[in-house]
């Protein structure tokens, strides 16, 4: 009831926005335009706007709400586009993903500790442990599915691994996602199980002890957690993403979702992560279904019904792609935040 109440307070605040924004071309509903310096909502009512703020930091705080994590592809420093400013992202958004974490610019620092600060949306960066047994295998020379020998293998992990996790102290990071698609053991020689059990404890293990030591961190999982041999982890995580980048059709959502959902795996935590549809017009496979539809457009409706499954949230990758739409910016992206926490308006 409490969240009821506060979805009543964000609607009365946000009609009243609307109605002081009305006669401006309000970055919430307008696609990219022309600057003409007009006023934002905070200037022309900063009082309303602050009450706004206050209880959209609120609602954040609470936990029974389905999260919505973005995954924000921030390479280009010369920007030239309202999509590309962390600032324009929709206010109701948990958290932030960090595509390139490091050599952050001024700009940058500004726009996260507003957005944290402001909207209480927290900003973190990926560590996947795919992605270091791949540049692994590439200095090796070995195929990039190739399971390394663990001997070998953990110096450069280690390694890679220390300088992956300072980033969250020298950027002052909300936290960490920690990636992890691994693979299933049942087919696996008993040489190939010894050498994977090996690279998986002592990632886990590093990340395991990092977040010891760094509680006041959030912790979430993305990729295919039945993989874990050794699930412990996944109770300090907040939320757990299942790895839904290469779907193209809700079956193949539910099927990705059921298989993560094994022992150990806390159903609770479990959500999905989805990729938006291309910015290429050509590219009619990339973020879509076999029908045409976009994912995005479609998944909240989805997820609130499959079957003994309550997802905790979405995870949205590359969500910039979404900001351009005729009547308004990341259309898509509030839609579903909107369908999966109704009447919160963002």
């Amino acid at each position: 009831m409490k969240i009821n109440k506060r979805n009543g307070v964000f609607r009365t605040l946000l009609s009243a926005m609307t109605l002081v924004a009305a006669t401006s071309c309000s970055e919430w509903t307008d696609v990219e335009s022309i600057n003409l310096n007009e006023p934002t909502i905070e200037e022309q009512n900063s009082e309303l706007y602050t009450k706004y703020l206050e209880n959209l930091r609120q609602y954040k705080a609470e936990p029974e709400h389905k999260k919505v994590y973005a995954w924000f592809d921030n390479s280009e420093k010369n920007l030239f586009s309202r999509a590309q400013h962390l600032t324009d992202l929709p206010d109701s958004l948990d958290a932030v993903v960090l595509i390139h974490p490091e050599n952050l610019v001024e700009r940058e620092l500004q726009e996260i500790e507003s957005i944290r600060s402001n909207k209480n949306t927290k900003v973190i960066y990926s560590i996947s442990f795919d992605e270091i047994k791949a540049a692994y295998n590439q200095s090796m020379e070995s195929e990039a599915e190739a399971e390394p020998i663990a001997q070998d293998f953990l110096s450069y992990m280690v390694d890679t691994l220390q300088h992956a996790l300072s980033i969250a102290d020298k950027y002052d990071y909300d936290g960490i996602s920690i990636g992890y698609v691994g693979k299933s053991i049942l087919h696996m020689t008993e040489a190939e199980k010894d050498e994977y059990k090996q690279n998986e404890k002592a990632f886990i293990g590093i990340m395991n002890d990092w977040f010891q030591r760094h509680q006041d961190h959030v912790i979430v999982f993305e990729g295919n957690p039945q993989n874990l041999i050794n699930k412990e982890l996944l109770t300090n995580c907040s939320v757990i993403f299942v790895s839904c980048l290469d779907v193209n059709s809700v079956e193949k959502l539910t099927f990705n979702l059921q298989l993560a959902a094994v022992e150990n795996v806390p159903l609770d935590k479990l959500a999905i992560v989805i990729p938006t549809a291309s910015p290429d017009e050509s590219d009619k496979e990339t973020g879509y279904f076999a029908d045409g539809t976009k994912i995005l457009a479609g998944v909240a409706e989805w997820a609130l019904g499959v079957g003994n499954i309550d997802v905790a949230g979405l995870g949205i990758y590359n969500i910039s792609n979404d900001y351009y739409n005729p009547s308004m910016i990341f259309k898509d992206t509030r839609n579903a935040i909107n369908t999966l926490n109704p009447s919160i308006k963002n």
